[in-house]
């Protein structure tokens, strides 16, 4: 059975990360529209696709699991881990949006969906992400 770590949805969103407490970030990010992909997918791109590029090999494997796994679940729940991440701005009005971007962003012209979910199970540990 395959494992799956929740935390690595986290993990991906690293650099943005607590920058909701930045006042000066959450002014910088204030004009966005986060449905827009056209917005959000260049701060995808200069914050969070550099720093996937340089997690170690595991981590990275991990993570796309992680995410392909969540994106392929109906019942993620994408607002949760956007909020507890404390991003400088908010959410899509569906949050899977800003996840599926996310991918799309990482791993272009490649498959999200996964087809058998119950070769899978969830191990929330929180502090795998930080082993790599």
């Amino acid at each position: 059975m395959n494992q799956v770590n929740p935390f690595f949805l986290h993990e991906l969103l690293g650099p943005l990360t607590g920058l909701a407490d930045d006042d000066s970030t959450v002014d910088f990010f204030r004009s966005i529209d986060p449905n827009d992909p056209d917005q959000v997918r260049p701060i995808i791109r200069r914050y969070l696709v550099p720093y996937f590029d340089q997690l170690q090999a595991p981590a990275k494997r991990k993570a796309k699991l992680a995410l392909s796994y969540y994106l392929s679940n109906s019942s993620a729940n994408f607002a949760r881990v956007f909020h507890s991440c404390l991003l400088p701005f908010p959410p899509p009005d569906d949050a899977r949006m800003f996840f599926l971007w996310l991918w799309e962003e990482l791993f272009p012209n490649e498959n999200h969906q996964l087809t058998d979910l119950t070769a899978f199970r969830e191990v929330p540990d929180i502090h795998e992400p930080n082993r790599y």
